[in-house]
């Protein structure tokens, strides 16, 4: 019998369950923490204003 694992990962911040995709925010050696979009909002808005980073939309199929 196979064994079935999942995942479930909750805000590093307001600890609440995220639905879909993480935001994984982190540099060079710091632990890496994984934000849901409310709390990682703040974040994505700073990387755009100083434009360190583009957003891209990814196609599903």
């Amino acid at each position: 019998m196979e064994k079935v694992s999942m995942r479930i990962i909750k805000c590093d911040l307001c600890k609440k369950k995220i639905k879909g995709e993480p935001i994984t925010a982190g540099v060079g050696f710091f632990p890496r923490t994984e934000l849901c979009e409310k709390c990682g909002a703040p974040i994505l808005n700073f990387l755009k204003k100083h434009k360190f980073i583009e957003l891209k939309k990814i196609k599903k199929k």
